[in-house]
């Protein structure tokens, strides 16, 4: 598909001209600050966000509802991981989350687990794997190892371009056996000597919530436009702080903004449904259970999800849905607003929320600005881009405008 939108910006005024992207990132400060926990669900930092958004929206003078719903199950981390290798190539602690992690994939490890490492493991052994088997052929590995009296498997993970390896909350079910990734030159060295390794990787229930407010519009029988951004994040490590800016801080500040800009304007014919949406990030629970409640209750929203709004790399990529029928009006809106302000856009990849709208048959679409890092503790408020932050408002706020009056 073609770019979407080009042009150069014009001075005309615009519905974007009232946000304030220097508010928008003081909100993303508070979200990150290390009393949020990195905001994953089933933590005290959780609650804290849930309670400061819910506020936030209150104070533009509407009135948020919080929605809950169980989750089965999330990962995280009880107490520091530790890695110890002795041996000829390498003998020494290694530093978690820059050279080994967590896998999702493990099995429980209550206690440190000691082996000599192999890449044919047998009892008492850790395997070394260079390359890691797909779906199916892991469990059946992992089975095999068991039989064979193995106590663990060792993965290769690369780090990012931040120089960490990537942090994963979902994943599959877990296999028999713990399951440790490894920087891959450092999973060379240890093959042949012992490793002693504990991360505690756990499965708790949790309780997600969603932060849900309406804007009547002028018609309260008009079709709602609906605007979500995900809050929660990964959650910190036990002794790193995961600040989760980018992802997705910052399309959640964009939302509060646009709400703040949306409440103190003219009302819109059509209502505006603000969700903050929970659990993104263990399988877009959240977007899941409130596009469940919208079908039950017979309302069919046009979605719009913003998720990473922190870097702007010359382009927006936007991700359309359901193909059949083309949300043939949301395009149309999108590329009038990307035309008005000379923001270009692109057919795209933006794998969050929308995708759960666009499932539940509503007519959506997600929007991706973009994040400096991903997963990463440096994904921190200090490296969000105010232009970005800009730009993605009021893409937002053109694109809303331009959607009002058609119901």
């Amino acid at each position: 598909m073609k770019d979407m939108a080009q042009g150069q910006p014009v001075a005309a005024q615009s519905a974007a001209d009232g946000f304030d992207a220097h508010r928008a990132l003081m909100t993303i400060q508070t979200l990150c600050m290390p009393d949020m926990q990195g905001r994953a669900p089933g933590t005290a930092g959780h609650d804290l966000a849930t309670e400061f958004l819910a506020a936030e929206l209150k104070a533009y003078g509407l009135v948020p509802g919080l929605d809950s719903f169980a989750i089965r199950e999330i990962m995280r981390l009880s107490a520091q991981p530790t890695f110890r290798a002795q041996g000829a190539r390498l003998d020494r602690e290694l530093v978690h989350r820059a050279e080994f992690a967590e896998h999702p994939r493990s099995g429980p490890m209550p206690g440190p687990v000691t082996g000599t490492v192999s890449e044919d493991a047998g009892a008492g052994q850790w395997a070394a794997l260079p390359a890691v088997p797909r779906g199916n052929a892991f469990a059946e590995l992992a089975d095999a190892l068991v039989s064979r009296g193995g106590v663990g498997i060792l993965t290769a993970q690369n780090a990012d371009a931040s120089g960490f390896l990537t942090k994963r909350v979902q994943g599959p079910p877990p296999v028999g056996l713990p399951v440790v990734a490894v920087r891959p030159d450092l999973l060379a060295d240890v093959v042949g000597g012992v490793v002693t390794a504990h991360v505690p990787l756990v499965r708790v229930p949790a309780t997600g919530t969603n932060i849900v407010a309406t804007l009547p519009g002028s018609d309260p029988e008009a079709k709602p436009i609906l605007l979500t951004a995900h809050y929660d994040g990964v959650g910190s490590d036990p002794q790193r702080h995961f600040p989760c800016a980018g992802d997705n801080a910052s399309g959640t500040a964009v939302l509060c903004e646009v709400a703040r800009v949306l409440t103190s304007s003219a009302p819109l014919p059509r209502p505006v449904v603000f969700a903050l949406v929970d659990a993104e990030e263990i399988g877009t629970l959240g977007s899941g259970h409130h596009a469940r409640a919208l079908r039950a209750a017979g309302v069919e929203p046009d979605a719009l999800n913003l998720d990473m709004a922190g870097k702007f790399n010359g382009r927006i990529a936007i991700e359309l849905g359901p193909a059949d029928p083309a949300p043939r009006h949301i395009i149309a809106a999108l590329d009038s607003a990307g035309r008005h302000l000379g923001i270009q856009l692109y057919a795209g990849t933006v794998s969050s929320d929308n995708r759960r709208y666009a499932s539940a048959g509503f007519a959506a679409a997600g929007i991706g600005v973009g994040a400096a890092h991903y997963h990463s503790p440096l994904d921190g408020p200090e490296r969000i881009e105010p232009d970005a932050l800009s730009k993605a408002g009021s893409l937002v706020l053109e694109t809303i405008r331009r959607l009002a009056p058609q119901y």
